[in-house]
């Protein structure tokens, strides 16, 4: 009797090997569900992952989620610990607005992320491709597509030579950038054609839909051809346009993402993603293959129209340039030669990132088929992570990032997004040696090394097995990427201190402690700046493990921390108000268990005796020594001092008094002073005088501070909130060292 089997092998993992950013917060397409389930996992780009995965965007509302229709973070919301709008309930909407985290110039941020499928095993060849993307036109720019464009540049900002050359947009190279999380889960609008861009564009920006990539960029990709020297196995691609690859056959589009551009690295086309790092199981491959080929070291080319080809009518002639009819443009787009460009009446435009090359960096070993902690790592194994020392403004300036002015300060900014892509295939074939010619092509008797669930020879006379084999997967690409951050200019030494500040700090400098020491550096392009900046931040969610898995429970991240006297650590948090977990919940589990109002994310930061315990430490008592007076600190974004306790001499009373960060940190930024304590009415005008014990009044997010310890020891900290013993466990070590 003949048998047929189905066996499962390594390649059935490779189609469900998901990977999630958790810092920063990858969205995996969500934006404010309230269910266990993204709403539209096309919302913004293909990232093959799970439903349930991925974190909301933060809010800073006390109580409630973003408006639908007003609910853009602003630099008010975000910069201005003055404001207070998130807690006046009564007071209108002002506060239902979205927070996008700042993270100072030159800071570190532990980049942290799970991979199901693992990499740097001997199971795959794989590799972690982190980059980042910003805006290269003010985010409200609603012009940019009009032939009579002028760009919006503030007096007050000076903008980079990178910036400057395509800000007005004379040439439409594709590469605009105005980042929106969007207002909805909504996919958005597509162009029919190119020239159909600027009304998709502003029917995009009028139903508030999410927007990284451009309009004109994903127009110009259907219009062009595909790369086919490419290797497709044997599937059968229904189109020859770059939105159709081996892994999307059909073309399925997801937000305004480029497939072809998304599934390959490098990209043979201008891109407008910036390579910063590769974790790669193979370092020399990483190298020669890699990031020598990235857009960071190699020039690409592209065909490109002027932007009047595209608006003016077609055939008229406005400002000496004639427009174009959609024929004519489709041909402009597909030339691939400068000379082919210049005959269709193009513009050969030349691209690469003046940036440094992307860091090659050996990946950890990490199993498979586990979304948890890799090898080798101290207490019992972290997740993946990686030290990513940010770029200044100046720096991704450079690239062509648009710089924006905050208010009342000589303070800049960038806006920006941070993107994984997990590559990995088996090595059933030769990764950079598989081409076009090895596509099945039964007419030539070409026969691919890799065939859809193909019956295999076991030698013995019988049918054979079957091996359960996709060929859209063998290779495969996985993504996630992060919602709308902030990077800033560190604060100018000495200008925005208060004499009330440096009455209470007597001892400490009552400035912007060097915050900003490294402006000289930054100024000239790097990064090696002092003091050194930690990043302390909370990952997770609302949830048990099991109704937020993929995702993960609260945490700080890191959860253990070293530094040295003279640097610092930069502590904020965002977090959501409508993490509900609620159905559909998929395969999992719905609920939101955890203390305080449901679907609530809060956070909060007191000092404990040691790790093990559960209580906090009071702040009028003094049996350990008090991490933050020991500490200069300031408001994070101004620079500003912030009292963190009396001169030792001073009476028991007047410490305690004194202690304001130590107040705004267990409020989770309720109180900006100890002396609001029970007296916040004058600033809300709300009548809520008590913090809530669940922390149920604070805002979802809290904007940082900053502080440089200034004596060695170990310190460990909890959230009173996110402290229930038995499932969780939110408590953090900082290990200071002279």
């Amino acid at each position: 009797m003949k048998i047929q089997l189905l066996i499962f092998t390594l390649l059935v993992s490779v189609g469900i090997a998901d990977t999630y950013m958790h810092m920063p917060k990858g969205c995996n397409n969500r934006l404010n569900e309230q269910s266990a389930n993204r709403q539209n996992g096309n919302r913004c780009f293909d990232s093959q992952n799970n439903n349930r995965g991925g974190y909301n965007v933060g809010d800073m509302d006390a109580t409630q989620g973003f408006t639908a229709n007003d609910g853009y973070a602003t630099d008010d919301s975000v910069f201005n610990y003055a404001n207070r709008d998130w807690s006046e309930n009564e007071n209108g909407n002002a506060g239902r607005v979205q927070f996008e985290e700042p993270f100072l110039e030159g800071s570190v941020m532990k980049v942290t992320w799970t991979a199901q499928h693992g990499c740097a095993n001997e199971k795959n060849n794989c590799n972690m491709v982190l980059e980042y993307t910003c805006d290269t036109h003010h985010q409200d720019d609603d012009d940019v597509l009009n032939v009579n464009y002028n760009p919006t540049n503030p007096a007050a900002v000076t903008q980079s030579a990178a910036t400057l050359a395509n800000l007005d947009y004379d040439l439409m190279t594709g590469l605009r950038v105005q980042i929106k999380n969007g207002l909805n889960t909504n996919t958005p609008n597509d162009p029919n054609n190119v020239r159909d861009v600027a009304a998709t564009k502003q029917n995009n920006d009028n139903n508030n839909n999410f927007r990284t990539e451009s309009e004109e960029y994903y127009a110009f990709g259907k219009q062009r051809e595909r790369n086919k020297g490419l290797f497709t196995a044997d599937q059968n691609l229904q189109g020859n346009d770059q939105t159709k690859t081996r892994q999307n056959p059909g073309g399925t589009r997801r937000g305004l993402e480029m497939p072809e551009e998304r599934d390959y690295f490098p990209w043979w086309q201008p891109s407008i993603w910036r390579p910063m790092a590769i974790v790669h199981n193979n370092l020399e491959e990483c190298q020669r293959h890699m990031a020598a080929n990235s857009s960071a070291v190699e020039t690409k080319y592209a065909c490109v129209p002027q932007r009047r080809q595209v608006r003016n009518g077609a055939g008229a002639n406005t400002g000496g340039v004639t427009g174009l009819n959609n024929a004519d443009l489709q041909t402009l787009l597909q030339s691939k030669t400068e000379a082919e460009c210049t005959t269709n009446q193009g513009t050969w435009y030349a691209h690469k990132f003046d940036m440094d090359p992307p860091q090659c960096v050996q990946g950890t070993w990490s199993q498979v088929n586990n979304l948890g902690n890799v090898d080798g790592t101290a207490d019992g194994g972290l997740p993946q992570n990686l030290d990513w020392t940010m770029p200044t403004v100046e720096q991704m300036a450079k690239t062509g990032c648009y710089k924006y002015a905050m208010p009342d300060s000589t303070q800049e900014y960038v806006r920006f997004t941070v993107r994984i892509r997990y590559n990995m295939t088996t090595m059933d074939y030769a990764p950079y040696a598989t081409t076009a010619a090895c596509n099945n092509n039964k007419n030539n008797r070409v026969q691919s090394p890799v065939t859809q669930n193909p019956t295999v020879d076991v030698g013995v006379e019988m049918q054979g097995l079957r091996l359960a084999l996709n060929t859209a997967q063998t290779g495969r690409t996985f993504q996630d990427r992060s919602h709308a951050m902030r990077l800033l200019s560190r604060p100018q030494a000495g200008t925005q201190s208060t004499t009330a500040n440096a009455a209470v700090n007597t001892g400490f400098q009552a400035n912007a402690l060097g915050l900003n020491a490294g402006n000289a550096q930054a100024q000239a392009g790097t990064t090696a700046m002092t003091p050194k900046i930690w990043n302390l931040n909370v990952q997770g969610k609302r949830g048990n493990i099991v109704q937020t898995f993929p995702a993960v429970e609260y945490d700080f991240w890191p959860k253990k921390l070293d530094v040295k006297v003279g640097e610092c650590i930069a502590m904020q948090w965002t977090g959501s108000n409508t993490h509900n977990n609620g159905n559909p919940a998929g395969d999992g589990q719905a609920g939101d268990a955890g203390e305080g109002r449901g679907g609530s994310d809060r956070s909060n930061m007191m000092q404990l005796l040691n790790k093990n315990s559960t209580y906090p430490v009071p702040l009028d008592t003094g049996v350990i020594p008090d991490f933050f007076q020991l500490s200069k600190c300031y408001e994070t974004y101004t620079g500003n001092a912030i009292s963190s306790g009396a001169p030792g001499t001073a009476a028991a009373a007047a410490n305690l008094a004194a202690k304001d960060v130590q107040t705004y940190l267990l409020s989770g930024g309720l109180y900006p002073k100890y002396e609001n304590i029970g007296n916040i009415d004058a600033l809300d005008g709300n009548g809520a005088d008590e913090l809530d014990v669940l922390l149920n009044n604070s805002p979802a997010s809290m904007r940082g501070v900053t502080c440089c310890p200034g004596t060695p020891g170990v310190y460990t900290f909890t959230c009173t909130r996110n402290n229930n013993f038995s499932n969780r466990d939110q408590k953090l070590e900082i290990t200071v060292t002279a």
